[in-house]
């Protein structure tokens, strides 16, 4: 039986996009660390390739960089393992449409000596990666000021009375919502 990479829920097998119905992944990658430098672009581009022959849109992408792996990985060469504790990362996300095979794809990366581990996930389009900024609401019934300058950051020493009488006033205060 096959292995298959990660592709969602109760996923067994990869799928082929049918009838216009466009299908999202993302494939993360390990590339050796053992691979040249000026060599990295080029594998790199080896793995858009496998994508374009099955006719995948790339949405986003980021370029491998050497990082620091969590554990320590093996990879066999010829029936000698060597371990690896650093590789080149990069992401590729992509859409498939009719025609296009995900199978293909994850036969390709496999078959790529270069790659030390990858993992094909199914993801939506839009961009998950940035979250809002956090923004602070000001409840302009409130008593207690916030403050804004370095001038009332740094303020005055607040006496014992002071800090007692900003305890109780927050203890006391009901929240509205």
């Amino acid at each position: 039986m096959a292995h298959y990479a990660n592709l969602g829920p109760m996923s067994k097998k990869p799928t082929v996009a049918k009838n216009n119905e466009e299908k999202v992944y993302e494939v993360g990658y390990h590339l050796l660390s053992s691979v040249a430098e000026e060599n990295i672009s080029e594998e790199a581009a080896k793995i858009k390739a496998y994508l374009s022959k099955e006719k995948a849109e790339i949405i986003s992408e980021e370029a491998p960089k050497l990082r620091p792996l969590a554990y320590p990985i093996k990879k066999a060469f010829g029936g000698v393992y060597k371990t690896f504790d650093k590789a080149y990362f990069g992401f590729i996300k992509f859409a498939l449409t009719e025609g296009g095979d995900i199978t293909k794809i994850d036969q390709a990366m496999k078959a790529n000596e270069s790659i030390l581990r990858y993992i094909v996930v199914k993801t939506v389009r839009e961009n998950t990666m940035y979250s809002p900024k956090i923004t602070i609401f000001s409840d302009k019934e409130s008593k207690i000021k916030i403050p804004t300058t370095k001038a009332e950051i740094i303020g005055k020493p607040a006496s014992v009375e002071e800090i007692d009488k900003s305890i109780d006033e927050l203890l006391t205060s009901e929240v509205k919502v």
